[in-house]
């Protein structure tokens, strides 16, 4: 009888250990560009904040493939290396506006396909429609909604045209 008491607390324990893991999966506060090797380490699965992702060196984001929610905006701009928002198809709710701002070398948003576009963008701001919550500009290629909702998540990169090589 005691052995069986004592594989309960065992079990309780450590069911109770992988409960405090989980809930420590939630990023407190903004997420920044310096902070991101700190999330991929963390394997956090939210942020409570806004995510702004500005002069990343990497070309694509798979430092943050554990995101699935952020309850604030999410701004990714003036990265000049990002080729692709890879690192992005686990994200299923932004809770305000998503931008992607002046990306020149940007052009495959197919990450985004996987949950985010085709379930609909949700969050907090109901009110708004999926076309109010997403921006794209001055990217390499600069999808629309429509576009990306129906599959048209990438573009083909035109390198420079060299007449005297």
């Amino acid at each position: 009888m005691q052995l069986n008491k004592l594989i309960f607390l065992l079990v309780l324990t450590i069911t109770m250990g992988v409960v405090k893991t989980q809930a420590q999966k939630i990023w407190k506060g903004d997420l920044l560009t310096e902070h991101l090797q700190d999330f991929a380490s963390g394997a956090y699965t939210e942020v409570e904040g806004a995510i702004t992702i500005e002069e990343y060196e990497g070309v694509d984001l798979t430092v943050l493939k554990t995101l699935e929610k952020c309850s604030g905006n999410i701004i990714i701009s003036d990265n000049k290396k990002l080729e692709s928002l890879k690192g992005l198809e686990n994200l299923k709710e932004v809770g305000g506006s998503f931008s992607i701002l002046e990306n020149a070398e940007l052009y495959s948003y197919c990450a985004l396909q996987k949950e985010l576009i085709s379930a609909g963008i949700k969050g907090v701001e109901i009110t708004k429609g999926i076309i109010e919550k997403i921006e794209t500009l001055d990217n390499g290629y600069n999808p629309s909604i429509m576009s990306l909702q129906n599959k048209k998540c990438s573009a083909l990169k035109f390198k420079e045209l060299c007449f005297s090589c």
